[in-house]
């Protein structure tokens, strides 16, 4: 099972956080420079400032709605962790989970070495994985010292399960003698909480420092859940939530549109309103009919099985009432629905447990429910939500309704109408309904965007005559009182169930003719609700597209609260048209071309690599003045288990100044291979030797320094390395470029927005409305004496990290875009005379090469304020202004 394309980039979030945790030594730089990498402020107008609940311990969240996959991006996020403490630490995970539910399901889940969860754990880790339940870790079983030293140890639990309120909960830390081994195991009484027992099995969990999988985070915000989460010594705290809760430090972000791309999802959730109760009945089961009709269809051209269930979501009186549900499945029966095809699933009855809906051999079509079907609860084939209340009620659907959210098998279907979810109420009170799907939505990780209406009501009030108008893309929602449901008669005594089956059997017999028009009213209403379902989803679809060029990765909360700077009206029309060239290479064959080209990657660039032909000269004597520049102002920001200098804790320390010096330099040559694994260029088994090479070389002294700073050395062999890789891919780019392998074709496209954190909007010309703000005056300089020619058209501040880059064997980001008059596209990067150095110069022959196989209205300048280097691209300012005075 591989990753989904936004699944990559949450990794890849991680990836970079835990590179600046390292580079930073400072939990709050690190998360600072992530976002602000991103583009994004942190503080006012931003992302909230990083809060340090645990101090010394980063903890961090992905924010990823219901169906984006958490528990797969959690077993991919464990290995990058722990690959990145550059320290010996021992590899146990606290899995936590807000319910019993999720506990026995994510319990299976990881215990099964069929699925694809703990296939990737287990190649992550070599196989050397074992999963434990509470139970298994009170009685000690298969749970010692030697385990814990050579697995991966991951601890499945709920958030009752440590909570002192709870008897269950004392357990943990109540003397074990199952547990008196662990005695004698990394013994730090500094890690140890007052007045408990050693052999307890919290003090244990304690010395093994563990990272923290908090899944669905947002229940664990009581005072006791953060207390509970403190008691268990943490190194690491990954949050996994829909809804982080206020003060989540999220560092990746996942929306709808994603989802949908990946087809994770079904929707938009189309909403409709229908005069009465019947004909919410009447809805609900000729649409599901329908709707497995091109299930059985799809099926027979290929696709997957497929069966559309309704989940029917009663109001009782009372929470001891029974008999709406009753009603409700016997209203059913009635239809002429099999009592085979009707289950309840409440607090009180549940008919579907040990029932596999998802198997062929399930006859369950229809399943009543209150608001049993909460997380945990997990069945894509749930396409329906039908709510019967009385009309003058509006439902709670928010509890349930991200449950038929989810899109089978992950994979679209040829009928788009099974791509989309339902909701089908009958309401006076309509739009304090839809405030509830709303908040469903939210809940589920989505916002008000990803729904529509189609209201049958004869009579509508006037805001939502003027909601139709507008195409009725997106409504306020207003909150609406209603009625008091205990005072009105129960609306399904008064139903007419006859017509009610006579409208059915008359769709049913239509159905299965073949060649006639639908005549009755029952079928043309599911063909007009399907017909508006396909056009609510084209429209659904076109917001997308035309806002995918300015799609910024935040929080809704923090994405509103960002500026967007449109193009000038007068530019807008010749910039949008622009492809701008890329460095490009062919790719091989697709189903419509025999060549295929896409934008050069230093992964491209680095095929063919190898360590085993490369000097191994590094300068370690520098080791100590790098030490002396981490930053220790603030203790409580520095991350203990990343610490450079020393060890992340006292018992490692002395376990490791214990061990023999060869099983010394063992562990640290096991640690900077670990480390410089994850770097996919580089051959494991090449990378082997060449780090015994490197330590073959070592003075005495410096193998003393490496075995008390590792994590330094660490960092120099890994920067060797990624030099070594740097100096190959420029080689076989200007080869590959001779070769005519690489080639410069129109490629980028500029948005029609952007997002500067910090703008300008003084100087004339700019091709936005507002551009992003210099960094120095000499650029200031530069580009208010270009816009001030008569042969400039536009310029424009190109955004470091997130606008146009040419992509050699080193990006390079333009800070400047100029078009002039006669068509000419300048890129111009400003330089100070200090920055003149190998990577300038580096960077401007790449520029110079770009420009060339571009073509002559294309030019690159890299303009230094008083010197001219003397190499390609390189120019005075003088000298530059002389030149574009006559383009």
């Amino acid at each position: 099972m591989e990753l989904k394309k936004y699944q990559l980039q949450v990794i890849k979030d991680l990836d970079r956080f835990l590179e600046l945790l390292i580079e930073k030594q400072n939990i709050s730089k690190a998360y600072n420079a992530l976002w602000n990498e991103k583009g994004i402020n942190v503080g006012i107008d931003g992302m909230p400032p990083y809060n340090p609940e645990l101090a010394g311990v980063p903890q961090v969240c992905f924010k990823v709605p219901t169906g984006g996959g958490k528990t797969f991006l959690a077993a991919n996020s464990l290995k990058p962790i722990f690959a990145s403490m550059p320290h010996i630490h021992p590899k146990a995970v606290v899995w936590l989970v807000p319910s019993d539910a999720i506990l026995s399901q994510t319990y299976k889940t990881l215990t099964d070495k069929n699925h694809d969860y703990r296939k990737k754990i287990d190649v992550d880790f070599g196989n050397k994985v074992e999963i434990y339940s509470k139970q298994q870790l009170l009685n000690g079983q298969n749970f010692n010292p030697t385990s814990v030293s050579d697995n991966l140890s991951i601890f499945v639990l709920s958030y009752d399960s440590f909570r002192t309120s709870k008897k269950d909960g004392r357990k943990a830390y109540q003397e074990n003698g199952s547990l008196l081994p662990f005695v004698r195991f990394k013994q730090d009484s500094s890690t140890l909480l007052e007045d408990i027992d050693e052999t307890a099995l919290i003090q244990v969990i304690r010395k093994l420092n563990p990272v923290v999988i908090v899944d669905e985070s947002h229940h664990a915000t009581s005072k006791l859940s953060k207390e509970m989460l403190q008691n268990f010594n943490p190194s690491f705290v990954l949050d996994l939530t829909a809804t982080p809760k206020k003060g989540s430090n999220i560092i990746s972000f996942v929306d709808a549109r994603q989802l949908k791309a990946e087809n994770m999802v079904k929707l938009p959730v189309i909403v409709y309103n229908r005069k009465s109760q019947e004909d919410v009945f009447i809805s609900a089961v000729s649409l599901r009919r329908k709707l497995e009709l091109e299930a059985v269809q799809g099926q027979k051209n290929g696709g997957k099985y497929i069966r559309p269930i309704v989940l029917f979501q009663a109001q009782p009186k009372n929470n001891a009432d029974s008999t709406t549900y009753e009603k409700i499945k016997h209203t059913l029966m009635e239809m002429g629905i099999p009592e085979s095809e009707i289950a309840i699933k409440t607090a009180d009855k549940d008919e579907l447990k040990n029932i596999d809906l998802s198997s062929s051999d399930c006859n369950i079509r229809y399943i009543i429910t209150i608001n049993a079907l909460k997380e945990g609860w997990d069945c894509p084939f749930a396409y329906i939500l039908a709510t019967v209340a009385n009309r003058t009620s509006s439902i709670d659907v928010e509890q349930i309704l991200g449950r038929i959210l989810r899109l089978p098998n992950t994979k679209k279907n040829e009928s788009e109408v099974l791509n989309l979810s339902y909701v089908i109420t009958s309401s006076n009170a309509f739009y304090a309904t839809l405030d509830k799907v709303v908040v469903g939505l939210n809940a589920a990780g989505f916002t008000s965007k990803d729904y529509r209406v189609d209201d049958c009501e004869d009579v509508v009030d006037e805001r939502q005559t003027k909601q139709e108008a507008n195409g009725q893309t997106e409504l306020p929602l207003d909150n609406i009182q209603v009625g008091n449901n205990d005072k009105d008669t129960d609306e399904l005594d008064g139903l007419n169930v006859e017509l009610m089956k006579i409208q059915l059997e008359t769709l049913e017999n239509e159905s299965a003719e073949t060649g006639t028009e639908d005549s009755s009213v029952s079928s043309k209403a599911i063909n007009d609700m399907l017909e508006h379902a396909k056009s609510q989803n084209e429209l659904y679809r076109q917001e997308f597209q035309e806002t995918e060029g300015n799609y910024v990765p935040v929080p809704p909360e923090v994405g509103d609260k960002i500026k967007h700077y449109k193009l000038n009206q007068l530019f807008a029309d010749e910039a949008s048209s622009m492809e701008i060239p890329q460095f490009m290479i062919e790719t091989g064959r697709s189903l419509f071309s025999e060549h295929v080209q896409q934008p050069l990657s230093k992964e491209n660039l680095y095929a063919g690599f190898s360590l085993l032909d490369k000097d191994t000269a590094i300068d370690f004597d520098s080791v100590d003045s790098e030490i002396a520049r981490i930053d220790i102002d603030d203790s409580d920001a520095m991350p203990k288990a990343w610490k450079l200098q020393g060890f992340d804790n006292q018992n490692v320390k002395k376990w490791f100044d214990e061990q023999p010096s060869d099983r010394k330099i063992r562990l640290c040559k096991d640690m900077i291979i670990k480390k410089l694994s994850k770097n996919n260029a580089v051959n494991d088994r090449d990378l082997g030797i060449y780090v015994d090479r490197i330590i073959q070389n070592l003075t005495e002294d410096q193998l003393t320094d490496m075995e008390q700073t590792p994590g330094i050395y660490v960092l120099k062999i890994n920067k060797k390395v990624n030099s070594l890789l740097n100096e190959y891919a420029k080689k076989m780019f200007y080869e590959w470029v001779e070769q005519d392998k690489i080639s410069c074709l129109p490629s980028y496209k500029l948005p029609r927005e952007i997002s500067p954190t910090n703008t300008i909007a003084s100087i004339p010309k700019s091709l936005y409305s507002e551009e992003e703000n210099f960094d120095t005056e000499y650029e200031r300089k530069v580009v208010m004496e270009l816009s001030s020619l008569n042969n400039v058209r536009w310029w424009h501040r190109n955004i470091a990290r997130k606008g146009f880059s040419i992509n050699g064997a080193i990006n390079a980001y333009p800070d400047l875009m100029v078009k002039t008059e006669s068509g000419k596209l300048l890129l111009i990067e400003t330089k100070g005379d200090q920055l003149e150095n190998s990577e300038s110069k580096e960077k401007a022959e790449t520029g110079a090469k770009w420009a060339e196989m571009a073509g002559r209205m294309y030019k690159y300048y890299m303009v230094f304020e008083t010197k001219n280097p003397g190499y390609n691209g390189a120019y005075s300012y003088e000298e530059f202004m002389r030149i574009v005075k006559e383009l």
